[in-house]
């Protein structure tokens, strides 16, 4: 039979398009959809990808990387990669989750990009562990109050238009510290998968 090429590294990358876990794929591919995109440039383009609704895993190692569409955090899973713009609703979601979940058990990541009862658009990743939601571990939705040191907002400066990306980018950088200093112990793959997990376009946060 003919031989089968050793790769040190066969996880596929995945992002999170539109609400959906993606993996790039190729015209033909089982399973392969076809997605156009705009730019805000203007610059249009299609991409061949394999959605799913959603991707459980282990999570091996959690870094962090500057691109020219931003800071990306690079999560490694048992069988997979996941990235997510740092100025992202997904990212906010997920890290704002993550520490009430057991990093030594499987988790669930479901997103989500769609209209609410009220017709109000949300955005974000549900993830579930041992069949039960994690729940944002930064707010208590009963008291309506921030928890473990998460940024306040300015009531007089939340005012202005401006002061929202000011806010924002102040959570990202809230959350990135936050994340890093969690410890996994599982080997990771994550140093030799760098350089073949580039950022494009679909990257910015929007």
């Amino acid at each position: 039979m003919p031989g089968q090429t050793l790769s040190q590294n066969q996880k596929p990358y995945l992002k999170i398009i539109q609400g959906k876990i993606v993996k790039s794929a190729k015209k033909g591919d089982l399973g392969a959809v076809l997605r156009e995109y705009e730019l805000p440039s203007g610059e249009k383009g299609s991409k061949w990808e394999i959605p799913y609704l959603n991707w459980t895993g282990v999570i091996k190692s959690i870094q962090f990387k500057d691109s020219e569409y931003g800071e990306m955090c690079n999560i490694e899973l048992d069988d997979a990669y996941l990235q997510l713009n740092t100025a992202s609703r997904y990212f906010q979601d997920f890290a704002s989750k993550i520490f009430n979940a057991d990093l030594s058990q499987p988790l669930l990541f479901h997103p989500y990009d769609m209209e609410n009862e009220t017709g109000k658009k949300v955005t974000g990743i549900s993830m579930k562990q041992l069949g039960e939601k994690l729940k944002n571990y930064f707010y208590d939705f009963e008291t309506k109050k921030n928890l473990h040191d998460f940024p306040e907002v300015d009531a007089k400066k939340a005012l202005k238009k401006t002061y929202w990306k000011i806010y924002f980018a102040e959570v990202a950088e809230f959350l990135i510290e936050k994340v890093g200093e969690l410890k996994f112990t599982a080997p990771t793959q994550a140093e030799a998968a760098e350089e073949a997990f580039e950022p494009t376009p679909d990257d910015l946060p929007f």
